[in-house]
């Protein structure tokens, strides 16, 4: 393979569709990390720093953690002071809570860092997954309100540990292991890697140098119970893969927790939990295996009352959306438009200049509405660039891409064709644009659409509403179709968000999906109420001028 082939499968293999870090390896290391903390002194609580642990990990704040140990010496002020609030206390960093619902259960959440549009820090309540619940929900009860769960001297043991070279247990001495760095990064590689987690969602998680396509995020919109949901649902997959292959393997006593009897865990003193045991997880509250599984919610006084409300939800993605109806609307609108702009059988050429005009920007809108093109890269097709309308390349940001159009998109355009042809023969116009759709100006000569001139049609007709607004759309119908679900990586490619080795050409490296995709382009014109309109049978019957 050559160094360009090579670099290109590399860049494939760490984002949307590629392959997940290895269990055994992963696993390994994770053995390593428990075996390692046990080693230390007896007066150690190796439970209590396992804990705080795999938060910092589930959590993707030991990433660089190696990276910042070599720029300066790492100090206890460098492990966060983890602990339990009240439902009523507000929700700031390293804080914790269990939260009571109806049914009598609770479930534990912590705070979560994101950043607004505003680009403000927030922290937002985010539920454990359901792996790791069984862990935090008997050790964040047993603890008091406002307590860390660390004190200095067992910051410097964690410190220690994490510093530490990790040994195998003699059990396992022949598995394989991933470094340590890459086993910090695991949760990192898992979002990178994931098919099902969207753009949206992974740009929040992710570091800016690290994004694959750093502009998807904006095409996409999605609430603060949305992207939790999504964020639950990813860690619980990433932990459950591990978690699932380390019970195949029979080491449950290598993943155990175990909680020193000689320094207490808050009220009480815990029994060791393997992370392995599941028990707990079949005690699910309803609202968390609902679809309110992203609401989180918080408690507040009213008087002498203390009641529980749903925390605000915060926007994220794009600010171009516009509600799906206005969408149907815009084109209901145009649909009723041209109908009722059929020329009489007398009409002048002025009036069917200006029917065909109406037609071509109608066709131009539909084309971006159902292929998510870019009104400011491509209007209109090529003439000489298509496969009977039913695929098309297009230049797009200086590369050359494949455009798959649906059938209802197909036979507006031959309907168009159709009438330009007949149009020509009648008022004998001649047209020597390469696009197969175009308008004519007052002097009769033919002028290719652009953004600018499709921008002045539609705001004549919605005001404020502009064709990028279209795209914006085609990609939020992407990301929440139902029926015909589509991976991240799918909707990428739909979109034309591409990197190296993901340009058209490389196409046959990727699983087959044409049909899932081609499946989801079908069902758009439905979704937004579309109806065949056929330009040409109004002006069968007029005669040439």
């Amino acid at each position: 393979m050559g160094k360009l082939q090579a670099n290109a499968k590399s860049n494939r293999l760490k984002n949307s569709g590629g392959v997940m870090p290895d269990r055994l390896g992963t696993n390994t290391a994770l053995m390593k990390m428990f075996y390692q903390a046990e080693k230390q002194s007896h007066e150690t609580n190796s439970g209590k720093l396992l804990v705080v642990l795999l938060y910092l990990w589930l959590t993707q704040q030991l990433d660089d953690f190696l990276l910042h140990a070599n720029e300066k010496p790492l100090t206890v002020d460098d492990i966060p002071d983890c602990h339990k609030v009240k439902n009523s206390d507000t929700c700031e960093a390293h804080r914790f809570k269990n939260h009571k619902f109806e049914d009598g259960k609770s479930w534990t959440y912590y705070a979560r860092a994101t950043i607004t549009q505003n680009g403000e820090k927030k922290f937002e309540w985010q539920p454990i997954p359901n792996s790791l619940i069984h862990i935090f929900k008997p050790f964040v009860s047993n603890h008091s309100y406002n307590v860390s769960w660390l004190t200095a001297a067992e910051k410097q043991q964690l410190l220690n540990l994490l510093m530490a070279k990790w040994r195998k247990p003699a059990e396992i001495e022949h598995f394989p292991a991933i470094r340590k760095q890459l086993f910090f990064k695991y949760i990192t590689s898992c979002i990178r890697t994931d098919n099902k987690l969207s753009s949206l969602t992974k740009s929040l998680l992710l570091p800016t140098d690290i994004r694959h396509h750093r502009h998807a995020a904006v095409y996409q919109q999605k609430n603060s119970e949305q992207v939790r949901a999504e964020l639950f649902h990813a860690q619980d997959r990433y932990l459950s893969r591990l978690f699932t292959h380390a019970n195949s393997l029979g080491v449950s006593k290598l993943l155990t927790l175990t909680f020193s009897s000689s320094s207490k865990v808050g009220k009480a003193t815990l029994p060791n939990i393997s992370l392995l045991n599941d028990n707990a997880k079949r005690n699910i509250p309803a609202d968390i295996t609902s679809s309110k599984v992203g609401v989180s919610f918080h408690s507040k006084w009213v008087g002498d009352d203390l009641e529980k409300y749903a925390d605000e939800s915060v926007c994220y993605g794009s600010s171009r959306l516009i509600p799906e109806s206005e969408i149907v609307a815009i084109f209901r609108h145009l649909h009723d438009e041209i109908t009722s702009s059929k020329p009489e059988n007398k009409a002048g050429q002025a009036a069917l200049i200006h029917y065909h005009n109406l037609c071509a920007n109608h066709t131009a809108l539909l084309f971006i509405l159902l292929t998510g093109m870019r009104p400011t890269h491509a209007i209109s097709i090529n003439k000489q660039s298509h496969y009977d309308y039913r695929r098309t390349t297009v230049s797009d940001k200086g590369f050359q891409r494949e455009i798959r159009i649906c059938d209802y998109l197909r036979q507006q355009i031959l309907h168009y064709t159709t009438l330009q042809q007949k149009l020509s023969l009648k008022l004998n116009l001649s047209n020597a644009l390469p696009w197969a759709w175009s308008l004519y100006d007052a002097n009769n000569q033919a002028t290719a659409i652009s953004a600018k001139s499709l921008r002045q049609f539609l705001h004549q007709r919605a005001n404020g509403i502009v064709p990028y607004v279209l795209r914006h759309q085609f990609a939020q119908s992407a990301a929440t179709s139902i029926i015909h679900k589509l991976t991240t990586h799918q909707i990428d490619r739909l979109m034309g968000h591409a990197e190296y080795g993901e340009h058209l050409g490389s196409d046959h490296v990727f699983p087959a999906s044409i049909k899932q995709q081609d499946l989801f382009l079908d069902s758009l014109p439905a979704r937004y109420g579309l109806k065949e309109l056929k330009y040409v049978k109004f002006i069968q019957q007029i005669k040439p001028c």
